[in-house]
């Protein structure tokens, strides 16, 4: 992706299909998670339509086969192509044995985009007793992504979609699944964003001599981003409005803390692409 100048004119109004204009990723492999709603749809729909092969994870295949109807039809009429897996993020066996199936399969990737997640939902366990939003938004995908790590090409990227929710809460190691504490639907979410920007600090600090980068995003005005808090959404760009998802739901902006602003981690997914 050397041959592709990274992009710095993309705003709120800023389309997917604006940010690949002009982009062929014709060869290019990615694997995007979370392919049965919202933004990974989008995502998949408009990588295969700029020619990428595009390997979707669902944990429901029936679900997400319904909802990428769309993509399929870009990828057939644009060189790209498109096929789902088998993957719950919330259920470690599952994560495992969707992995090894790809290992198996030895085919590398470009660019792993870790989209999929839960938000705010009642309080609850994934099948290996991980606190829900923990243990599907970053366990899941820590497990998924450290598995198929082989697999990322040199000067492959990691993109791990975190949330401005990320400022509610840091990460609590002595009680992660909110055993002695009481549970807050939306700090166990920022627990899981602050979680998804620190695994991309450090498997880039792991992954970079081999020119392989991980970056943390923020997909903004999502379905599911409308109904946040108000102080999560306190910058004039970040005011809703009533695109369709083409339009809004694949808009990214970086994301940045003491430790990712200090490693220059934080960068914008559509320059992910264009490098």
């Amino acid at each position: 992706m050397a041959n592709i100048l990274e992009a710095t004119s993309f705003g709120a109004t800023s389309t997917t299909d604006d940010v690949l204009s002009g982009v062929n990723l014709k060869g290019k492999r990615i694997l995007v998670t979370g392919v049965s709603a919202g933004l990974g749809v989008e995502t998949a729909r408009s990588l295969a339509a700029h020619g990428a092969q595009v390997i979707g994870a669902a944990r429901d295949l029936n679900k997400a086969k319904a909802a990428t109807e769309q993509v399929r039809k870009d990828a057939a009429a644009n060189g790209g192509s498109f096929e789902l897996v088998e993957i719950d993020l919330a259920n470690l066996k599952s994560v495992r044995a969707g992995a090894d199936g790809l290992l198996a399969k030895g085919e590398p990737f470009d660019v792993v985009i870790a989209n999929a997640g839960v938000m705010a939902t009642p309080f609850g366990h994934t099948a290996d007793g991980f606190e829900t939003q923990f243990g599907t938004n970053h366990l899941g995908h820590f497990v998924l992504v450290n598995r198929i790590a082989s697999l990322v090409r040199a000067g492959g990227r990691l993109i791990n979609l975190s949330s401005a929710g990320h400022r509610y809460s840091t990460i609590d190691l002595e009680d992660p699944n909110f055993e002695h504490t009481p549970y807050d639907p939306f700090v166990a979410y920022g627990r899981s964003k602050t979680a998804n920007i620190l695994f991309a600090v450090e498997f880039d600090k792991r992954h970079r001599d081999r020119g392989v980068r991980a970056v943390a995003v923020s997909g903004r005005h999502s379905d599911r981003t409308r109904s946040l808090p108000g102080s999560w959404s306190n910058r004039e760009d970040d005011r809703p409005d009533k695109s369709a998802t083409r339009s809004a739901g694949q808009r990214a902006f970086p994301v940045e803390n003491d430790s990712t602003r200090s490693r220059n981690v934080g960068v914008d997914c559509g320059g992910c692409l264009r490098r």
